[in-house]
Protein backbone atom coordinates (compact mmCIF):
# COMPACT_ATOMS: atom_id res chain seq x y z
CA UNK A 1 0.00 0.00 0.00
CA UNK A 2 1.20 3.49 -0.95
CA UNK A 3 3.27 4.74 1.68
CA UNK A 4 0.96 8.54 1.65
CA UNK A 5 -2.03 6.38 2.62
CA UNK A 6 -0.99 5.16 6.56
CA UNK A 7 -3.47 2.99 7.58
CA UNK A 8 -1.77 2.44 10.81
CA UNK A 9 -2.79 4.74 13.76
CA UNK A 10 -0.04 7.07 14.33
CA UNK A 11 1.38 7.73 18.56
CA UNK A 12 1.16 4.75 20.54
CA UNK A 13 1.15 2.33 17.17
CA UNK A 14 3.77 3.43 15.19
CA UNK A 15 6.04 0.86 15.76
CA UNK A 16 6.09 -2.02 12.50
CA UNK A 17 4.31 -4.43 15.04
CA UNK A 18 1.83 -2.04 15.86
CA UNK A 19 0.91 -0.87 12.41
CA UNK A 20 0.90 -4.85 11.24
CA UNK A 21 -1.63 -5.06 14.58
CA UNK A 22 -3.60 -2.15 12.91
CA UNK A 23 -4.18 -3.84 9.61
CA UNK A 24 -5.17 -7.21 10.81
CA UNK A 25 -7.06 -5.60 12.79
CA UNK A 26 -8.96 -3.99 9.60
CA UNK A 27 -9.06 -6.84 8.07
CA UNK A 28 -11.17 -8.53 11.21
CA UNK A 29 -13.04 -5.47 11.03
CA UNK A 30 -13.58 -5.92 7.17
CA UNK A 31 -14.77 -9.07 7.25
CA UNK A 32 -17.01 -8.50 10.14
CA UNK A 33 -19.43 -6.17 8.19
CA UNK A 34 -19.14 -8.37 4.83
CA UNK A 35 -20.82 -11.17 6.97
CA UNK A 36 -23.15 -8.54 8.77
CA UNK A 37 -24.38 -7.09 5.32
CA UNK A 38 -24.80 -10.40 3.80
CA UNK A 39 -26.57 -12.00 6.41
CA UNK A 40 -28.45 -8.76 6.41
CA UNK A 41 -29.76 -8.93 2.78
CA UNK A 42 -29.08 -12.49 2.05
CA UNK A 43 -32.62 -12.75 2.77
CA UNK A 44 -33.74 -10.25 0.16
CA UNK A 45 -31.43 -11.71 -2.41
CA UNK A 46 -33.36 -15.01 -2.55
CA UNK A 47 -36.92 -13.25 -1.90
CA UNK A 48 -38.68 -14.90 -4.76
CA UNK A 49 -37.09 -18.26 -4.46
CA UNK A 50 -38.27 -18.36 -0.53
CA UNK A 51 -41.52 -17.06 -1.67
CA UNK A 52 -42.02 -18.96 -3.89
CA UNK A 53 -41.05 -22.13 -2.49
CA UNK A 54 -43.44 -20.73 1.11
CA UNK A 55 -45.76 -19.66 -0.61
CA UNK A 56 -45.54 -16.38 0.65
CA UNK A 57 -47.45 -13.06 -0.36
CA UNK A 58 -45.68 -9.68 -1.50
CA UNK A 59 -46.91 -8.11 1.92
CA UNK A 60 -45.17 -11.48 4.00
CA UNK A 61 -42.24 -11.06 1.92
CA UNK A 62 -41.91 -7.43 2.99
CA UNK A 63 -42.27 -8.11 6.19
CA UNK A 64 -39.97 -10.75 6.95
CA UNK A 65 -36.90 -8.51 5.43
CA UNK A 66 -38.26 -5.49 7.03
CA UNK A 67 -38.24 -7.87 10.84
CA UNK A 68 -34.51 -7.58 10.36
CA UNK A 69 -34.40 -3.66 10.32
CA UNK A 70 -36.87 -3.42 13.28
CA UNK A 71 -35.03 -5.92 15.15
CA UNK A 72 -31.40 -4.35 14.17
CA UNK A 73 -32.39 -0.31 14.87
CA UNK A 74 -33.92 -2.08 18.52
CA UNK A 75 -30.23 -3.82 18.77
CA UNK A 76 -28.56 -0.63 18.65
CA UNK A 77 -30.69 0.51 21.61
CA UNK A 78 -29.30 -2.00 23.42
CA UNK A 79 -25.61 -2.59 22.49
CA UNK A 80 -24.73 0.85 22.02
CA UNK A 81 -24.55 1.25 25.79
CA UNK A 82 -23.92 -1.93 26.98
CA UNK A 83 -21.40 -2.57 24.19
CA UNK A 84 -19.33 -0.03 25.71
CA UNK A 85 -18.71 -2.18 28.36
CA UNK A 86 -17.42 -5.36 26.59
CA UNK A 87 -14.20 -5.64 24.13
CA UNK A 88 -14.71 -6.14 20.36
CA UNK A 89 -13.71 -9.68 20.28
CA UNK A 90 -16.87 -10.27 22.72
CA UNK A 91 -19.21 -8.37 20.48
CA UNK A 92 -18.24 -10.45 17.91
CA UNK A 93 -18.98 -13.84 19.55
CA UNK A 94 -22.01 -12.77 20.45
CA UNK A 95 -23.31 -10.68 17.38
CA UNK A 96 -21.65 -12.99 14.83
CA UNK A 97 -21.81 -16.13 16.19
CA UNK A 98 -25.58 -15.87 17.25
CA UNK A 99 -26.16 -14.66 13.94
CA UNK A 100 -24.27 -17.18 12.19
CA UNK A 101 -26.04 -20.75 14.10
CA UNK A 102 -29.49 -18.83 13.15
CA UNK A 103 -28.63 -18.14 9.92
CA UNK A 104 -27.90 -22.01 9.66
CA UNK A 105 -31.37 -22.79 11.62
CA UNK A 106 -33.43 -20.26 9.40
CA UNK A 107 -32.74 -22.70 6.53
CA UNK A 108 -34.95 -24.95 8.09
CA UNK A 109 -38.06 -22.60 8.39
CA UNK A 110 -41.01 -23.64 6.50
CA UNK A 111 -43.33 -21.06 7.32
CA UNK A 112 -44.21 -17.59 7.18
CA UNK A 113 -44.28 -17.52 11.29
CA UNK A 114 -40.60 -18.78 11.73
CA UNK A 115 -39.05 -16.73 8.98
CA UNK A 116 -40.03 -13.92 10.35
CA UNK A 117 -39.18 -14.70 14.26
CA UNK A 118 -35.99 -16.09 13.16
CA UNK A 119 -35.18 -12.64 11.06
CA UNK A 120 -36.19 -10.50 14.28
CA UNK A 121 -33.55 -12.34 16.44
CA UNK A 122 -30.88 -12.58 13.61
CA UNK A 123 -30.91 -8.72 13.68
CA UNK A 124 -31.09 -8.07 17.06
CA UNK A 125 -27.29 -10.45 17.15
CA UNK A 126 -25.99 -8.57 14.09
CA UNK A 127 -26.45 -4.96 15.35
CA UNK A 128 -23.35 -6.12 17.85
CA UNK A 129 -21.46 -6.88 15.26
CA UNK A 130 -21.72 -3.46 14.40
CA UNK A 131 -20.92 -1.67 17.36
CA UNK A 132 -18.20 -4.40 17.60
CA UNK A 133 -16.42 -2.81 14.48
CA UNK A 134 -16.52 0.39 15.26
CA UNK A 135 -14.97 -0.42 18.69
CA UNK A 136 -11.62 -2.22 16.64
CA UNK A 137 -11.68 1.32 14.16
CA UNK A 138 -11.80 4.09 17.15
CA UNK A 139 -9.08 1.72 19.49
CA UNK A 140 -6.80 0.81 16.43
CA UNK A 141 -6.86 4.14 14.09
CA UNK A 142 -6.34 7.65 15.05
CA UNK A 143 -9.11 9.98 14.11
CA UNK A 144 -7.36 11.59 11.36
CA UNK A 145 -6.91 8.29 9.89
CA UNK A 146 -10.17 7.06 10.74
CA UNK A 147 -12.18 8.88 7.71
CA UNK A 148 -10.33 6.80 5.18
CA UNK A 149 -10.66 3.40 7.41
CA UNK A 150 -14.13 3.58 7.43
CA UNK A 151 -14.84 4.15 3.54
CA UNK A 152 -12.80 0.90 3.69
CA UNK A 153 -15.45 -1.36 5.77
CA UNK A 154 -18.49 0.20 4.58
CA UNK A 155 -17.09 -0.40 0.98
CA UNK A 156 -16.91 -3.95 2.07
CA UNK A 157 -20.42 -3.92 3.44
CA UNK A 158 -21.71 -2.37 -0.02
CA UNK A 159 -19.63 -5.39 -1.70
CA UNK A 160 -21.20 -7.84 0.55
CA UNK A 161 -24.46 -6.85 -0.66
CA UNK A 162 -23.41 -7.19 -4.14
CA UNK A 163 -21.55 -10.68 -3.88
CA UNK A 164 -25.25 -11.42 -2.14
CA UNK A 165 -26.78 -10.57 -5.74
CA UNK A 166 -24.11 -11.35 -7.87
CA UNK A 167 -22.90 -14.97 -6.63
CA UNK A 168 -25.14 -15.57 -3.61
CA UNK A 169 -28.48 -15.92 -6.11
CA UNK A 170 -27.45 -18.09 -9.16
CA UNK A 171 -26.02 -20.37 -5.83
CA UNK A 172 -29.56 -20.58 -4.61
CA UNK A 173 -30.84 -20.82 -7.77
CA UNK A 174 -28.48 -23.98 -8.20
CA UNK A 175 -28.45 -25.55 -4.80
CA UNK A 176 -31.64 -24.01 -2.99
CA UNK A 177 -32.06 -21.02 -0.81
CA UNK A 178 -31.91 -23.36 1.79
CA UNK A 179 -28.24 -24.09 0.97
CA UNK A 180 -27.25 -20.83 0.54
CA UNK A 181 -28.23 -19.71 3.97
CA UNK A 182 -26.58 -22.68 5.53
CA UNK A 183 -23.29 -21.45 3.57
CA UNK A 184 -23.89 -18.17 4.89
CA UNK A 185 -24.32 -19.12 8.32
CA UNK A 186 -20.78 -21.42 8.07
CA UNK A 187 -19.13 -18.58 6.76
CA UNK A 188 -20.18 -16.02 9.80
CA UNK A 189 -19.35 -18.74 12.33
CA UNK A 190 -15.94 -19.33 10.96
CA UNK A 191 -15.45 -15.67 10.96
CA UNK A 192 -16.60 -15.42 14.35
CA UNK A 193 -13.43 -18.19 15.41
CA UNK A 194 -11.23 -16.14 13.75
CA UNK A 195 -12.26 -13.17 15.72
CA UNK A 196 -12.23 -15.20 18.92
CA UNK A 197 -8.33 -15.84 18.47
CA UNK A 198 -7.13 -12.39 16.71
CA UNK A 199 -9.36 -9.37 17.78
CA UNK A 200 -7.86 -7.82 20.42
CA UNK A 201 -8.01 -4.06 22.39
CA UNK A 202 -6.03 -1.36 21.02
CA UNK A 203 -3.58 1.70 21.53
CA UNK A 204 -6.36 4.30 21.56
CA UNK A 205 -8.79 1.86 24.41
CA UNK A 206 -10.18 4.16 26.76
CA UNK A 207 -10.98 3.28 30.59
CA UNK A 208 -14.43 2.58 30.67
CA UNK A 209 -15.24 4.56 33.89
CA UNK A 210 -15.49 7.95 32.43
CA UNK A 211 -19.23 7.92 32.40
CA UNK A 212 -21.64 5.68 34.14
CA UNK A 213 -23.63 3.14 31.44
CA UNK A 214 -27.08 4.44 32.68
CA UNK A 215 -25.40 8.22 31.20
CA UNK A 216 -24.43 7.18 27.97
CA UNK A 217 -27.41 7.84 25.60
CA UNK A 218 -27.98 11.03 27.54
CA UNK A 219 -23.92 11.87 27.11
CA UNK A 220 -23.87 11.15 23.47
CA UNK A 221 -27.00 13.08 22.81
CA UNK A 222 -26.13 15.99 24.68
CA UNK A 223 -23.71 16.77 21.75
CA UNK A 224 -24.80 17.89 18.08
CA UNK A 225 -22.65 16.04 16.68
CA UNK A 226 -24.62 12.77 16.67
CA UNK A 227 -27.48 14.32 15.45
CA UNK A 228 -25.16 15.50 12.34
CA UNK A 229 -24.27 12.10 11.56
CA UNK A 230 -27.98 10.92 11.81
CA UNK A 231 -28.91 13.67 9.33
CA UNK A 232 -26.16 12.53 7.35
CA UNK A 233 -26.55 9.02 7.62
CA UNK A 234 -30.01 9.53 6.84
CA UNK A 235 -29.74 11.10 3.39
CA UNK A 236 -26.91 8.51 2.81
CA UNK A 237 -28.74 5.47 3.13
CA UNK A 238 -32.31 7.02 1.50
CA UNK A 239 -30.44 7.97 -1.50
CA UNK A 240 -28.95 3.80 -1.85
CA UNK A 241 -32.67 2.68 -0.43
CA UNK A 242 -34.11 4.50 -3.28
CA UNK A 243 -31.72 3.90 -5.86
CA UNK A 244 -31.90 0.48 -5.11
CA UNK A 245 -35.59 0.00 -4.76
CA UNK A 246 -36.78 2.22 -7.69
CA UNK A 247 -34.34 2.75 -10.08
CA UNK A 248 -34.42 -0.24 -12.51
CA UNK A 249 -38.15 -0.66 -12.36
CA UNK A 250 -38.54 2.90 -13.21
CA UNK A 251 -35.62 2.41 -16.42
CA UNK A 252 -37.74 -0.60 -17.36
CA UNK A 253 -40.92 1.16 -17.43
CA UNK A 254 -40.09 4.60 -18.32
CA UNK A 255 -36.91 4.12 -20.69
CA UNK A 256 -37.95 0.46 -22.19
CA UNK A 257 -34.85 -1.44 -20.96
CA UNK A 258 -34.97 -4.92 -21.17
CA UNK A 259 -35.30 -6.61 -17.58
CA UNK A 260 -32.38 -8.75 -18.63
CA UNK A 261 -30.20 -5.80 -18.31
CA UNK A 262 -31.21 -5.49 -14.34
CA UNK A 263 -28.58 -7.45 -12.95
CA UNK A 264 -25.88 -5.17 -14.71
CA UNK A 265 -27.64 -2.27 -13.23
CA UNK A 266 -27.85 -3.44 -9.43
CA UNK A 267 -24.28 -4.78 -9.99
CA UNK A 268 -22.81 -1.07 -11.46
CA UNK A 269 -25.06 0.75 -8.68
CA UNK A 270 -23.42 -1.71 -6.25
CA UNK A 271 -19.70 -1.52 -6.83
CA UNK A 272 -20.11 2.41 -7.70
CA UNK A 273 -20.83 2.74 -4.13
CA UNK A 274 -17.46 0.61 -3.29
CA UNK A 275 -15.64 3.26 -5.01
CA UNK A 276 -17.49 6.51 -4.13
CA UNK A 277 -17.07 5.45 -0.16
CA UNK A 278 -13.34 4.93 -0.46
CA UNK A 279 -12.54 8.22 -2.31
CA UNK A 280 -14.62 10.06 0.13
CA UNK A 281 -13.09 8.42 2.97
CA UNK A 282 -9.43 9.17 2.21
CA UNK A 283 -10.61 12.89 1.20
CA UNK A 284 -12.31 13.17 4.70
CA UNK A 285 -8.80 12.26 6.65
CA UNK A 286 -7.47 15.55 4.00
CA UNK A 287 -10.35 17.72 4.49
CA UNK A 288 -12.82 19.06 6.82
CA UNK A 289 -15.53 16.07 7.84
CA UNK A 290 -18.69 18.68 8.39
CA UNK A 291 -17.97 20.13 5.11
CA UNK A 292 -17.61 16.36 3.42
CA UNK A 293 -20.68 15.56 5.20
CA UNK A 294 -22.52 18.68 3.25
CA UNK A 295 -20.84 17.74 0.20
CA UNK A 296 -22.06 14.27 0.18
CA UNK A 297 -25.69 15.88 0.21
CA UNK A 298 -25.19 18.23 -2.47
CA UNK A 299 -23.68 15.43 -4.75
CA UNK A 300 -26.81 13.14 -3.70
CA UNK A 301 -29.29 16.09 -4.42
CA UNK A 302 -27.66 16.22 -8.26
CA UNK A 303 -27.73 12.38 -8.99
CA UNK A 304 -31.32 12.51 -7.49
CA UNK A 305 -32.07 15.49 -10.05
CA UNK A 306 -30.29 13.24 -12.56
CA UNK A 307 -32.59 9.74 -11.66
CA UNK A 308 -35.52 12.72 -12.08
CA UNK A 309 -34.35 13.08 -15.47
CA UNK A 310 -34.33 9.77 -16.71
CA UNK A 311 -38.06 9.62 -15.85
CA UNK A 312 -39.00 12.16 -17.99
CA UNK A 313 -36.61 12.23 -21.14
CA UNK A 314 -35.95 9.35 -23.45
CA UNK A 315 -31.84 8.34 -22.89
CA UNK A 316 -29.32 6.00 -24.63
CA UNK A 317 -28.38 2.90 -22.05
CA UNK A 318 -24.82 4.13 -21.90
CA UNK A 319 -26.90 7.33 -20.48
CA UNK A 320 -28.62 5.07 -17.92
CA UNK A 321 -25.44 3.26 -17.01
CA UNK A 322 -23.64 6.07 -16.60
CA UNK A 323 -26.94 7.63 -14.17
CA UNK A 324 -26.71 4.16 -12.28
CA UNK A 325 -23.13 4.73 -11.38
CA UNK A 326 -23.30 8.13 -10.37
CA UNK A 327 -26.67 6.88 -7.66
CA UNK A 328 -23.43 5.82 -6.21
CA UNK A 329 -22.46 8.77 -4.69
CA UNK A 330 -24.89 8.61 -1.96
CA UNK A 331 -22.39 6.83 -0.14
CA UNK A 332 -19.35 9.40 -0.93
CA UNK A 333 -19.54 10.91 2.71
CA UNK A 334 -20.12 7.45 4.62
CA UNK A 335 -16.65 7.81 6.01
CA UNK A 336 -16.32 11.28 7.06
CA UNK A 337 -20.28 10.36 8.87
CA UNK A 338 -18.23 7.85 11.28
CA UNK A 339 -14.99 9.14 11.77
CA UNK A 340 -16.68 12.56 12.75
CA UNK A 341 -18.32 10.72 15.16
CA UNK A 342 -14.93 9.09 16.30
CA UNK A 343 -12.89 12.33 16.31
CA UNK A 344 -15.69 14.35 18.54
CA UNK A 345 -16.77 11.16 21.13
CA UNK A 346 -13.41 9.53 21.20
CA UNK A 347 -12.60 5.78 21.48
CA UNK A 348 -14.64 5.23 24.60
CA UNK A 349 -18.39 6.97 23.87
CA UNK A 350 -17.42 6.77 20.03
CA UNK A 351 -18.26 3.18 19.17
CA UNK A 352 -22.17 3.78 21.70
CA UNK A 353 -22.45 6.91 19.63
CA UNK A 354 -22.20 5.31 15.73
CA UNK A 355 -24.64 2.83 17.17
CA UNK A 356 -27.25 5.18 17.88
CA UNK A 357 -26.12 7.06 14.82
CA UNK A 358 -26.67 4.26 12.49
CA UNK A 359 -30.35 4.29 13.91
CA UNK A 360 -30.91 7.11 11.42
CA UNK A 361 -29.65 4.70 8.48
CA UNK A 362 -32.53 2.11 9.13
CA UNK A 363 -35.09 4.73 9.14
CA UNK A 364 -34.38 5.49 5.88
CA UNK A 365 -34.54 2.02 4.83
CA UNK A 366 -38.17 1.56 5.41
CA UNK A 367 -39.04 5.26 4.53
CA UNK A 368 -37.69 5.11 0.96
CA UNK A 369 -39.36 2.35 -0.23
CA UNK A 370 -42.20 3.38 1.64
CA UNK A 371 -42.52 7.10 0.79
CA UNK A 372 -41.56 6.51 -2.82
CA UNK A 373 -43.75 3.21 -3.76
CA UNK A 374 -46.90 5.18 -1.86
CA UNK A 375 -46.56 8.01 -4.69
CA UNK A 376 -46.08 5.60 -7.08
CA UNK A 377 -49.54 3.87 -6.18
CA UNK A 378 -51.17 6.79 -6.04
CA UNK A 379 -49.85 8.72 -9.14
CA UNK A 380 -48.45 5.94 -10.99
CA UNK A 381 -45.54 8.25 -11.76
CA UNK A 382 -42.01 7.46 -11.21
CA UNK A 383 -40.94 10.96 -11.85
CA UNK A 384 -43.64 12.46 -8.64
CA UNK A 385 -41.50 9.31 -7.18
CA UNK A 386 -38.20 10.70 -7.41
CA UNK A 387 -39.32 14.05 -6.84
CA UNK A 388 -40.13 13.20 -3.37
CA UNK A 389 -36.01 11.80 -3.28
CA UNK A 390 -35.01 15.17 -4.37
CA UNK A 391 -37.04 17.00 -1.51
CA UNK A 392 -35.79 14.43 1.15
CA UNK A 393 -32.23 15.46 0.04
CA UNK A 394 -33.01 19.30 0.02
CA UNK A 395 -34.16 19.07 3.76
CA UNK A 396 -31.49 17.01 4.84
CA UNK A 397 -28.78 19.56 3.60
CA UNK A 398 -31.01 22.51 5.00
CA UNK A 399 -30.69 20.92 8.49
CA UNK A 400 -27.52 20.37 8.01
CA UNK A 401 -26.48 23.52 7.15
CA UNK A 402 -28.69 25.21 10.14
CA UNK A 403 -27.26 22.32 12.73
CA UNK A 404 -23.22 23.49 11.13
CA UNK A 405 -23.96 26.89 11.29
CA UNK A 406 -21.09 29.04 12.86
CA UNK A 407 -22.00 30.16 16.09
CA UNK A 408 -24.61 27.05 16.65
CA UNK A 409 -24.64 25.48 20.18
CA UNK A 410 -21.74 23.14 20.39
CA UNK A 411 -21.65 20.95 23.30
CA UNK A 412 -18.48 18.70 22.67
CA UNK A 413 -17.51 15.25 24.59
Amino acid sequence: MSSSIKLAADGPATSQVGKNLAIVMLCMAVLGEMCLAADFYGFASVLSLVSSNLHLTESEAGLVQGAFGVSYALGMLFWAPQGRKMSSRTLYLIGLGGSGALMIAQSYANTFAELIILRLIIGFFDSAVWVGSMKIVMQWFSPKRQGLVMGIILGAYSLAITLDFALGLPYAMTHSWRAFFVALGVLTLAVTIIAQIVVRPGPYADPHDKIPGAGVFAAVFRSKWVWVAILGIFGDLFSIAACATWVIPAYIKTQGMNPAMAPMVGTIMGLSQIVFLLIGGYLSDKLTRPGMIKAGVILTLLSALLCVATTIWPMHMNMLLLVATLCGVGVFSGGAIFSLIGEKYGSDLGPSAAGYAEMGGVLATFVAPALMGALLTATHSFAVAFWSFVVVQILVLIALFVLLRPGSAQTAH
